[in-house]
């Protein structure tokens, strides 16, 4: 074990851990695992037995903490459910959240629920692309108030209260509060720290949500040197060049433009197998599909920003046709122009259903994007349809 960017921290009691921490194990994450077990320990696993415990016999927050600021030399401290696997990317990315200069935050997470068989030869977490295919063809996001992981800077928080547990369900309220006390950002990166954990009971019907935590910012996946935002522009063929060029007046701005041929007048719904083919080469975060009818560059920059909040995977906008105003809370008509969205939602969502028309295949697929976790947030920024 060299040098490691974080310490994984887990509590035994209530889930098994075991097949999980095969997971971490094979990984070579550097672990601290808290209670009894029967696990075995090894140069990355450090295991204490002797635990204080809440009265929900959960290991204490607090000593968990103070423990390993103690064990660990790594700066970072890593809470993670006991059934949760860290998948390739996601552990890459959580090295750059750790970064030496990296200032004091805290970051949240939520998890993608897989059918349990898919965890049956335990090797899931190992390939990146066998996870992205297992997480497109089954995965469904945890709500947001259902947090899996949190990271923490070492040594910061330890004077916690003995009734708080250590799990991230049981403890985030408390972190969060104290980072907010302290002027810490608090992020949330479920988009860029893709994590697994195994379908959990339904919630029965009517019960009420439990509150989100009070995030100031959002981590989303980022290559470098790629635009910011991909706008799909499919329009008739002679309209493009022009069309682009509006969209894109300087070379400069942090969004491209994807231009693909609209065959409208012979198959309505050439749209969306424009967009599906302009998403194929998007290499923006975000993706905006659009067709003849273009933004105010201005609406860009608003976008963008909006998309710096954190539990904002979709936009809705409203739109405007002469005199007629839509709102963006419409829950069975979306414009063209009117959603925006990630692009890895998209594309684990396969794009846009190529028998529908426009509008059919905007709203069929922020449906299926809600029913799989997304949230979607509704604009009432018009988007003008003149």
């Amino acid at each position: 074990m060299n040098n490691p960017y974080f310490a994984l921290c887990c509590g035994s009691s209530g889930t098994t851990i075991e097949p999980a921490a095969a997971s971490w194990q094979r990984q070579e994450l550097h672990q601290l695992i808290f209670g009894e077990t029967s696990l075995i320990s090894t140069p990355e696993r450090q295991l204490i037995t002797e635990v204080p415990t809440t009265a929900a016999d959960e290991p204490c927050l607090g000593f968990m903490l103070a423990a390993a600021a103690k064990l660990s030399p790594a700066p970072w401290l890593l809470l993670l459910a006991a059934d949760a696997r860290l998948t390739p990317g996601a552990v890459e990315n959580l090295k750059q959240l750790c970064r030496p200069s990296q200032t004091r935050q805290l970051v949240v997470g939520r998890a993608w629920r897989l059918p349990t068989d898919q965890f049956s030869d335990g090797s899931i977490s190992l390939d990146q692309e066998r996870c992205n295919n297992a997480i497109a063809t089954y995965g469904q996001l945890d709500n947001p108030s259902l947090i899996s992981w949190i990271l923490l800077p070492k040594q910061a928080l330890v004077h916690v209260p003995a009734a708080i547990g250590a799990s991230p369900e049981q403890s985030v309220g408390w972190l969060v509060d104290q980072a907010h006390i302290m002027g810490w950002p608090v992020l949330e990166a479920s988009s860029a720290i893709p994590l697994l954990r195994p379908s959990k009971p339904k919630v029965s019907q009517g019960s009420a949500p439990e509150e989100r935590p009070r995030c100031t910012g959002v981590v989303l996946p980022f290559k470098p040197g790629a635009p910011r935002l991909s706008l799909l522009l499919a329009a008739p063929e002679d309209q493009l060049d022009q069309l682009s060029e509006r969209l894109a007046p300087a070379a400069s701005l942090p969004w491209e433009v994807i231009a693909r041929a609209d065959l409208l007048d012979a198959f309505p719904s050439s749209t969306a197998a424009a967009w599906n083919s302009a998403l194929a080469d998007a290499r923006g975060d975000l993706v905006w599909p659009l067709s003849i009818h273009l933004p105010p560059l201005a609406l860009i920059a608003v976008l963008l920003k909006t998309f710096d909040a954190p539990w904002v995977d979709l936009v809705q906008l409203a739109w405007r046709l002469g005199d007629h105003h839509h709102p963006a809370e419409d829950p069975y008509r979306v414009e063209p122009g009117c959603l925006v969205g990630q692009r890895n939602w998209l594309q684990r969502m396969d794009g846009f259903n190529e028998q529908m028309t426009a509008r059919e295949a905007l709203l069929d697929l922020r449906e299926r994007a809600q029913h799989r976790g997304a949230s979607v947030k509704r604009l009432p920024l018009e988007f003008s349809r003149h």
